[in-house]
Order: C-alpha cells, then sequence, then structure tokens
C-alpha cells in the first residue's frame, strides 16, 4: 500500500507556508477559499524554496539535494541531484506536467500530486502509471508568469472531489531561482517520459537518480525557458537500475539521448522555440529528452550507457 503523496506533499507545503518570509515567497487566499502560493512571480524566491517546490512536484518520493556542475576551469554552475525508487509515482504520476487546466486568456498545465487525484482523461501519462490518490487537501504545481484566476482552483477542486478551501496550488515562473530549480530536477522524469515514448515500461525500473546544471537566472521569460530547457537537453545525465532483458535495453537506449533522437540536435532550445513560432506543440516530441543516460540491468549486471554533455551548447546557452 502505497502513501498518499498530496498528503505527503502538503506536509511540505505547511512548512513552506509557515517559513513564508524566510523562503521569500508569498501565500495570498484566493476569493474562492483555494490557496495561492507565489514562490518566484511576484517575490524573489530561494534556493531552499526552490527544493520545497521540486519536493512537492515529487508527491516528496524523492531525495533532493544541491550540487556542483563544472563547465570549465573558469565557470561552475549550481547542481540539482536526484534519487527516485519509484518512478511511476512520483515522476508519471506526479511530477510531469500532464494537467491542462483552463482555455482561451488563461491556459496552463499542472504538475504534482493532485494530478494522481483528478486523474483527467486527457491526462495521457497516468495510462502508464496504476497509482491514483485519494486525500482530503491536494496541491498543485504551475509554472506560469500570470497568477491562476478562481477558475483554475475551481476546476481543480471539482475534478479532485474537494472543496475549494483545500485546494493549493504553487506558482513559479521559467524566470525565477525556484523554476530554474525545479525544471532541473526533471532529468529523471523526461528520461521516464522518452522511456515510455518508445516502448520501454517504467515499471520495470528499480531505481534512478540523476544531475543537470541550474541554469542561471536571467529575467526574460523566453530566455529563462531556454536556458532551463537546455540544462536537460545538454547537460542532463541519469542513472537507472532495471530488472528486464539486454536485448529490450540495447534497442531503446539511443532513443532516450538528444544526441541520437533529438531531430534538431545541437540547437539550443530557444532557437527551436523561436522557429516553432514560440508554439510547443508545433516542437517535435522527439526533442524533449536528456544529454546522457546509463542503465544497469539488475538481471544479468550489464551496463548500458548512450549520449553525451555538451559543453558548448551549455555554454552558449548560459552565458551569453
Amino acid at each position: 500500500m502505497h502513501p498518499s503523496i498530496n498528503a505527503l506533499a502538503m506536509k511540505v507545503v505547511r512548512e513552506i507556508i509557515a517559513r513564508e518570509s524566510e523562503l521569500g515567497v508569498k501565500v495570498i487566499p484566493m476569493p474562492c477559499g483555494a490557496t495561492l502560493i507565489d514562490m518566484g512571480l511576484n517575490v524573489r524566491g530561494s534556493t531552499q524554496a526552490g527544493i520545497l517546490f521540486t519536493r512537492v512536484t515529487l508527491g516528496d518520493m524523492g531525495l533532493v539535494s544541491l550540487g556542483n556542475w563544472r563547465l570549465d576551469e573558469r565557470y561552475t554552475f549550481q547542481s540539482v541531484e536526484l534519487a527516485v525508487t519509484e518512478p511511476l509515482i512520483a515522476c508519471l504520476a506526479s511530477q510531469i506536467a500532464g494537467w491542462q487546466l483552463g482555455q482561451g486568456e488563461f491556459a496552463t498545465i499542472g504538475s504534482g500530486p493532485a494530478r494522481a487525484q483528478g486523474a483527467i482523461p486527457s491526462d495521457q501519462y497516468l495510462d502508464s502509471t496504476p497509482y491514483r490518490d485519494r486525500n482530503p487537501e491536494v496541491v498543485l504545481c504551475i509554472q506560469d508568469h500570470r497568477y491562476p484566476p478562481d477558475s483554475i482552483a475551481l476546476e481543480v477542486a471539482r475534478a479532485c472531489q474537494v472543496p475549494p478551501e483545500d485546494v493549493y496550488l504553487l506558482l513559479a515562473p521559467s524566470a525565477s531561482i525556484v523554476g530554474s530549480i525545479q525544471v532541473a530536477a526533471r532529468m529523471v522524469e523526461i528520461a521516464c517520459h522518452k522511456m515510455r515514448m518508445k516502448g520501454f515500461s517504467v515499471s520495470k525500473v528499480v531505481n534512478a537518480r540523476g544531475t543537470a546544471p541550474v541554469a542561471p537566472l536571467v529575467l526574460d521569460e523566453i530566455k529563462a525557458m531556454g536556458r532551463i530547457n537546455d540544462s536537460l537537453l545538454y547537460g542532463g545525465e541519469t542513472e537507472f537500475w532495471v530488472d528486464a532483458a539486454d536485448e529490450e535495453i540495447a534497442a531503446v537506449i539511443d532513443q532516450l539521448v538528444s544526441k541520437t533522437s533529438s531531430p534538431y540536435y545541437p540547437t539550443p532550445f530557444g532557437v527551436v522555440f523561436e522557429r516553432a513560432g514560440r508554439d510547443f506543440y508545433q516542437i517535435d516530441h522527439d526533442f524533449h529528452c536528456i544529454a546522457k543516460i546509463q542503465i544497469h540491468n539488475v538481471r544479468t549486471g550489464k551496463s548500458f550507457a548512450a549520449g553525451e554533455i555538451n559543453q558548448d551548447v551549455i555554454r552558449e546557452s548560459f552565458l551569453s
């Protein structure tokens, strides 16, 4: 019996609320009774807030820490280190952004544990995991540069079958410290997503970890979006332990990394995004992957590796 990821995440949310001024965030009661927590739009946020936001996106089912990522002798960047033992729950049922919310003037995408409770039919990633949640309080994370209206909180409340006052929304834009950290921490999630796309069952994953550089903050939302995606595409690496046949791993591993899978390699994300008219849906899905992966087969003891860290693209993206 797995724990409720909404219940686990709500413990983190209560810590965020209790440490509001220390973390540089703002707790905002919404007219409908829901609670909005601004973690980087009209507030500064903080590194610690970024770690807590990331833990919430994972339903607090992952170990999140910080490290150091060296580009060259002159530049080093902060890195996010992540360890996950239940990716079907932490990544596919929670962290991945799969809940399309709102329409028209305010449409956004939600990630976090409320997805596993709302379980809306259009959230295709939930098809890959049997996990569903039921908790009296729910929390959803939004990466956007606008505050969500009441209609978004009410949509979450209806789908999750809870009163609006038991809905908590966490918000951080791409151009924020929290945004840089929580996106970099999606390296395992992106690899799991690519496995799913290429026909390798994530249920065969025994354990996973990853690391990626945290993009330097820039207050231009489009430029920030480019940097935080490049941190994964060209700087992110993952290590998986799986229980599968060697042939299954060999057949899929080159399809999981940018160098041998992305149709745009080695173009920076920002350039691809502009060419697509700033429309995510015009970008080939195979673009979304990590730079490097190792897969260890616990059944046979054999190891596989693919991809590479591309320092040249990180340098161009992060330093210009």
